[in-house]
């Protein structure tokens, strides 16, 4: 709109000296009119001085925006000055322009602080620098897992012991690297990962940090997890006994990768079998040791054999000095004897066992009195301790367990129980050992459905076949 007032401005004082000298012209062949001639000549010399200054204001003006627009000063004014309607569209329209300029420009630096708020507060380390290792940026992040203030250089980060500065330049784009560091005695190691970029003509290195100390000794954990696990797995039995008369299985799912729940079995060298399940308290490493210390006096014990009460005896006088003061173990030790189908039991604080009699058909406990291993003295577990008989006949089944089977709850926090447990072994009593262990345990399992087990499950079965 401005420049087309400006082209019709032009265009009509163009028109009108054009005309003031043909008239002009035709006045100069005609002498009369000389007074008329020196004055159009004057009408025709201010229309020329006229367009000149406007279309040099113009000229000023624009330059003027141009100026502004080059220094980027928005804030220069075009307000009206009253000197024509064409220039006060020209001002009208500079100032809307610059005015759009300094809208864009202040958004876009709401965005770049809003950036740098960002970039500041992000737990990931952020630095950015030039090729000669001058930093642009470092936030609060990276200064942190530097352990530094404010620097001016990468190279500022080398001391005696590490180089990092050095490291972080030899990073290219794409590569990543650990850099490992002490501070205060804490031990971290950084992930740095590089990428570049170009603001105008200068190269830059953008480098993220990150401490994956943990996850590395998380990493080195698992590892070691798994190596006590299989460890302790060796430390199970092998395989089921094979027995004359008797169908024997027991089965081990710790909750973590290690646990502190064991069996065994041990064969004697009358031709009798030890069967021994325990649970030791608490749960993962220091109850896997512990159950491995106990399993090794277990063995050492048996080599005296003698009566499940005096291995017990024994074996709790080894502990007593030895187990830190909040451990202790539970554990059901049975002697079986299948010449005359009894088996010696003693119960040392742990769950009672189950005994299903064919015939008559009836469910009973096997609960002679005991406390735990390494929690009393000699004498204090002695007395304490007793043993009980237990005559078997065909179509019987003995089921020792821990309390990670009765224990297990669902979502409704309802425990499994020992009522539910004795219900199902009678259901099942006809079926063998191994099949009648798993049918527990899916049931268990069923019962808590998404809820992970809480406590090691460890299982005897025992079951009379002649």
């Amino acid at each position: 709109m401005a420049y087309n007032k400006f082209r019709i401005y032009v265009t009509i004082q163009v028109v009108l000296i054009a005309v003031a000298v043909f008239i002009a012209l035709y006045l100069y062949f005609r002498t009369e009119f000389i007074a008329t001639l020196f004055l159009i000549g004057a009408v025709i010399l201010f229309q020329v001085i006229n367009l000149i200054r406007y279309v040099e204001k113009t000229n000023r003006e624009l330059n003027r925006f141009l100026q502004a627009m080059k220094h980027e000063d928005y804030s220069t004014s075009f307000a009206a000055l009253k000197i024509g309607p064409t220039f006060d569209q020209l001002h009208k329209t500079f100032t809307d322009f610059t005015g759009q300029f300094l809208q864009i420009r202040s958004e876009k630096e709401e965005s770049l602080r809003f950036l740098q708020t960002v970039v500041q507060h992000v737990g990931t380390g952020v630095i950015s620098f030039e090729p000669g290792g001058d930093i642009a940026l470092m936030n609060a992040a990276a200064k942190r897992l530097l352990h530094i203030g404010d620097v001016k250089n990468i190279k500022k980060l080398n001391n005696d012991e590490h180089r990092t500065g050095d490291i972080l330049l030899r990073l290219r784009a794409g590569e990543t690297t650990l850099i490992p560091s002490t501070f205060n005695n804490t031990r971290q190691t950084l992930a740095a990962y590089a990428t570049e970029y170009k603001l105008g003509d200068k190269k830059y290195t953008l480098v993220s940090l990150q401490n994956i100390q943990n996850e590395l000794e998380h990493e080195r954990m698992a590892k070691e997890l798994e190596i006590a696990r299989t460890i302790q797995k060796s430390l199970l039995p092998d395989e089921n006994p094979h027995i004359s008369g008797y169908r024997i299985s027991g089965v081990c799912i710790p909750a973590k990768e290690v646990g502190g729940d064991y069996y065994d079995f041990i064969h004697l060298p009358d031709g009798k079998l030890a069967l021994i399940i325990a649970d030791v308290s608490g749960k993962g490493i220091p109850s896997a040791f512990y159950m491995t210390l106990t399993k090794g006096m277990i063995q050492s014990q048996m080599l005296y054999t003698g009566s499940p009460k005096e291995i017990l005896i024994r074996v709790n006088n080894l502990l007593y000095g030895t187990i830190a003061e909040k451990f202790f173990v539970t554990m059901f030790f049975a002697i079986l004897d299948p010449a005359t189908r009894t088996m010696i039991c003693t119960r040392a604080g742990h769950n009672c066992a189950i005994h299903y009699r064919q015939a008559p058909a009836r469910m009973s406990l096997i609960r002679p009195d005991g406390i735990g291993l390494g929690l009393e003295r000699g004498d204090v577990f002695e007395n304490n301790l007793q043993e009980h008989t237990l005559h078997l006949k065909r179509g019987d089944v003995v089921v020792f367990y821990t309390d990670g089977f009765t224990e297990a709850y669902n979502n409704d926090r309802v425990e499994y129980g020992e009522k539910k447990l004795m219900d199902l072994i009678q259901l099942n009593a006809s079926v063998d050992p191994d099949e009648l262990i798993q049918k527990i345990t899916d049931d268990v399992r069923s019962f808590t459905g998404a809820n992970h087990r809480h406590d090691d499950m460890t299982m005897i079965a025992v079951k009379v076949t002649d």
